[in-house]
């Protein structure tokens, strides 16, 4: 008899360059949830934290800023999308300037990744 063990977790890393500067995205793919996690290359902070989720019964978004100061259209907002696409448990860390630029070119970057490497998610 085998026996196939699976990883409780399984970890992916890419990097994206946004307006001359390279980012890291790092995932963290678990058994029900995944963490994700975005800042710049070799200076990476982790400043904020926020979890989003769908209620199974209601089919009703839960989310919180779990760390750090809720601002505008940051990571909340992402982490919902991202678990609504994902259909399970997220949790993320953005550590990138809020602007319209960087934000959401990482953020299309980020649903490329998905697109391309769905098994790392």
């Amino acid at each position: 008899m085998t026996t196939t063990l699976t990883p409780n977790f399984t970890s992916h890393l890419c990097s994206v360059e946004v307006c001359e500067i390279r980012y890291n995205i790092r995932i963290l793919k678990m058994k029900d949830s995944v963490f994700i996690y975005i800042g710049v290359n070799k200076a990476e902070n982790f400043d904020e934290l926020s979890m989003a989720m769908l209620v199974p019964t209601s089919n009703e978004m839960l989310s919180t800023t779990i760390m750090g100061e809720p601002v505008g259209a940051g990571s909340e907002e992402l982490a919902q999308k991202l678990s609504k696409r994902l259909k399970k448990q997220v949790y993320l860390s953005a550590n990138v300037p809020n602007d319209r630029i960087v934000r959401p070119t990482l953020e299309q970057k980020l649903f490329e990744e998905i697109n391309n490497n769905p098994e790392c998610f």
